[in-house]
């Protein structure tokens, strides 16, 4: 009788913990976070929302693979990626081996480049700026020196 209480226990045991395994999700989410040099370089967050590491993580575009990311991504980590798109709209897709997926619809514009402006402010203080500031305090203590000098023998002839 005992034996198979035993037996019963440990199949119930099993059963739980082999449920628990199973019970654990693969998910992804992926965003686009923006463009490149180009507005035909999309990019794209990628980020592990599940509860078990995923390995090779696989886009699609518009059904076609496009790329696969070798490695591995523990539960929270993501990473970001890039895929030169044609103009025009496309479903981009995400999958994993673990069956983790996602997928985004995307519109790429046909302008050939982006136009940036740079904007560079200035320096607060230039190198030449540094240069006069640095002569203004050396001769600030040189003066300083040179009148503790003179001050000193005034300060003896005081005390005799």
């Amino acid at each position: 009788m005992k034996q198979k209480k035993f037996s019963f226990f440990g199949f119930l045991l099993f059963i739980f913990l082999v449920s628990s395994l199973y019970a654990q999700e693969a998910r992804i989410n992926m965003e686009n976070v923006g463009f490149g040099k180009t507005s035909q370089d999309a990019r794209f967050n990628v980020y592990n929302t599940g509860e078990i590491y995923l390995t090779n993580v696989t886009f699609y575009v518009d059904g076609r693979e496009y790329k696969t990311i070798y490695g591995l991504s523990t539960p929270g980590d993501g990473f970001v990626t890039t895929l030169y798109l044609q103009p025009g709209k496309h479903l981009v897709e995400v999958k994993t081996p673990e069956g983790a997926y996602d997928s985004l619809d995307i519109t790429i514009s046909s302008a050939k480049e982006k136009s940036f402006e740079i904007i560079e402010e200035p320096p607060p203080i230039s190198e030449e700026n540094i240069t006069w500031i640095a002569a203004i305090i050396l001769i600030i203590i040189l003066v300083i020196i040179v009148w503790l000098f003179i001050r000193k023998p005034e300060l003896e002839k005081k005390k005799s």
